[in-house]
């Protein structure tokens, strides 16, 4: 397993609020993972000094290059063409930890080297059969690419509905001057991976805005959905019963 996956099933736990005074959140308690995007491995570092839990080098036009990745103290991962079978293999041996793959350009062999992570970049014109067959599939979290602006209700319909279908956390770029609630909101509809370019201050931009989120909470209709009513079937009910009591 990846260290993304760890790292996105850390943030994504329910964790127990604290009682009384409590510090400001860290990295570690953060409820959201940060991504920030390089051109190449070399800038690596300076995003993971500004607070980016995950580095993504390269992007969907320019494919990284498997050079090697710099004792950089984040995650990182790599755009790939995937156009050769052992791609994927050869960044994992430079030190990356997982890739991100476009399904319309990657081959099929691309996914074959199972000690990596894979990401996989959603096409906007798969059908709903097309997106639940992602579910198969060995990923540990799903690109969306760039959100539109402002969040909407409509939008989070539309995330719910990816999520359903795949049930895979989703990844999505967002801008340095995204506000807390519409972190909040993309948070609370299973995007749990948020990225940014722009640099270093973009970075730590967003970072600041993720720290500053209320920890996760359960839902509150959790405990007070219906529970449906499952009839017996007919000649087991309780007069069934009294009659077998009354023989005996």
């Amino acid at each position: 397993m990846s260290k993304l996956a760890d790292r996105i099933r850390s943030a994504t736990r329910i964790q127990a609020q604290a009682i009384g005074f409590v510090s400001t959140r860290t990295a570690q308690q953060a409820t959201m993972v940060l991504a920030g995007v390089a051109p190449d491995a070399s800038g690596a570092g300076a995003l993971a000094e500004r607070g980016a839990d995950v580095v993504l080098i390269g992007g969907p036009q320019v494919p990284a290059r498997p050079d090697a990745v710099p004792a950089a103290g984040a995650i990182v991962g790599a755009y790939i063409a995937g156009e050769q079978p052992d791609e994927a293999k050869r960044f994992r041996e430079a030190g990356f930890d997982f890739v991100i793959v476009d399904p319309d350009r990657a081959g099929a062999t691309a996914l074959f080297d199972e000690t990596i992570g894979y990401v996989l970049r959603l096409p906007y014109d798969l059908s709903d059969l097309e997106v639940r067959a992602l579910e198969g599939f060995r990923l540990d979290a799903i690109d969306l690419g760039e959100l539109a602006s402002p969040m909407t209700v409509r939008r989070q319909i539309s995330l719910q509905r990816i999520f359903a279908l795949t049930r895979k956390p989703l990844i999505a770029t967002v801008r340095a001057d995204i506000s807390a609630p519409e972190l909040q909101a993309l948070r609370d509809t299973n995007v749990p991976v948020v990225a940014v370019s722009g640099g270093a201050d973009a970075v730590a931009r967003v970072r600041a805005t993720i720290d500053e989120l209320p920890p996760r909470a359960r839902r509150k209709d959790d405990g007070e959905r219906m529970t449906p009513f499952v009839p017996r079937p007919a000649g087991h009910g309780e007069d069934d019963e009294h009659e077998h009591d009354d023989d005996e």
